[in-house]
């Protein structure tokens, strides 16, 4: 296919990948390229620019199976064959047809989640309006929800049954939804719903929201566009990452930034292709990942 023509092999791409000795080095690269994707759907599409828009966050880690001398292999529970992995701090537009990755952090051990979260909304909130974030039970304490109160993100979140909550579940079981109004959460102050579902079992999230009782099974339609994370993450995975056998950090680090790349282009094209066909942003991909 590529006869005759310069084209550089495997070796001398990873050559020239490995004199890539900065974490930061490539986060620029990474950000500087989203930015040119959004400013595209911006100004050609006026998309991502007018209405506010739902985000989540998200920790993806990605499984390590070499020696521990990496210094940004970070523990967790034994899950796919290992307790070591390489862990990333995700944003992603949760609205259909515009499910950008708009932000990546790479987590060191010794990083402060909350830290990590203050500087990626600074990011984010300087590409898009916020609507509401979702964000997993991970984000679910009160350095993460300060944070998020700072920036003036309404946030939703489902949080772990404490004895405290378990004392108010006890006391709502004969209702199907219950606010109970400035929750204290290790000292901070947030709206607790407990809310019951489809199947009658109550569960409990946390929010800045105010809605009344009666509303609150709205939570479980608002949060489910949270979902659309693991499909981005599958897509990356198997459609877009290159594959590599290298404990090289910085290699893998550009990897990973290099699928998240690939993954907004192909929702990019698949908007391009929506408004030229259809004079609307498609819903569902036109076209599929692996096609693309």
């Amino acid at each position: 296919m590529y006869e005759g023509k310069d084209v550089p092999d495997g070796d001398t791409f990873l050559y020239h990948f490995k004199k890539l000795d900065s974490k930061e080095q490539i986060t620029q690269m990474f950000d500087s390229i989203t930015d040119l994707l959004f400013n595209f759907a911006k100004k050609q599409y006026c998309l991502l620019n007018r209405r506010k828009l739902d985000i989540a966050y998200d920790v993806h880690k990605i499984p390590y199976y070499g020696n521990k001398n990496d210094s940004f292999i970070r523990g967790g529970k034994h899950e796919r064959g290992t307790s070591y992995f390489y862990q990333f701090l995700t944003c992603d537009i949760v609205v259909a047809g515009k499910r950008f990755t708009i932000d990546v952090v790479p987590i060191h051990p010794l990083d402060n989640l909350e830290e990590l979260l203050h500087r990626s909304l600074e990011k984010v909130k300087r590409k898009i309006q916020i609507h509401r974030a979702f964000l997993d039970r991970g984000f679910a304490n009160s350095k993460c929800i300060n944070v998020l109160r700072a920036h003036n993100v309404k946030f939703i979140m489902p949080i772990a049954r404490n004895d405290k909550i378990k004392q108010w579940m006890d006391k709502s079981q004969d209702c199907k939804a219950r606010l109970i109004e400035h929750f204290m959460l290790h000292q901070t102050a947030v709206n607790l719903y407990l809310v019951d579902d489809e199947e009658g079992i109550k569960r409990c999230f946390i929010t800045n929201l105010k809605i009344p009782a009666l509303l609150a099974h709205y939570f479980y339609q608002w949060y489910s566009k949270r979902w659309g994370i693991e499909t981005g993450y599958r897509l990356k995975a198997q459609d877009f990452k290159p594959r590599t056998t290298s404990k090289n950090f910085t290699l893998r680090l550009f990897y990973f930034f290099f699928s998240v790349m690939l993954y907004n282009l192909w929702v990019l094209v698949n908007i391009c292709v929506g408004i030229t066909l259809y004079s609307r942003v498609p819903i569902k991909p036109l076209i599929t990942a692996k096609r693309f």
